[in-house]
């Protein structure tokens, strides 16, 4: 009866652990996934109040940050519209791209138009 009991207990222990050890893969990737995002809101952030009333012709370069890396350019001009690609690299190798929609008159993002997490 006792190895019965001992050996459901244990059982039901290594199932939890089983468990427990997905979870944490899971909460890893997802945490990846939001670092990634973080990076580009910050690099939009910082790429556009460096602007200000006047966006240069050439807009192409390079955003560090303590959790990785930022890359972005131009990719098109249409009337008042810019759309510019933000592609973003964490420590961890995850990556991120945006292609946002940026309005030179009002002076900000109107539409996230591409976003592709890898």
């Amino acid at each position: 009866m006792v190895m019965i009991v001992a050996s459901v207990f244990i059982m039901f222990t290594i199932l939890m652990i089983d468990q427990f050890i997905i979870d944490k893969k899971f909460y890893k990737e997802v945490e990846e996934s939001l670092v990634a995002d973080h990076l580009v809101h910050l690099a939009i952030k910082d790429v556009t109040a460096e602007w200000g009333e006047e966006i240069p012709k050439i807009i192409q370069g390079e955003k560090s940050y303590p959790n990785g890396v930022v890359r972005y350019s131009l990719m098109k001009q249409e009337g008042p519209y810019v759309y510019i690609e933000f592609s973003s690299k964490t420590k961890n190798d995850r990556e991120g791209r945006v292609i946002i929609q940026y309005d030179k008159e009002a002076g900000e993002v109107k539409e996230w138009l591409e976003k592709q997490a890898v």
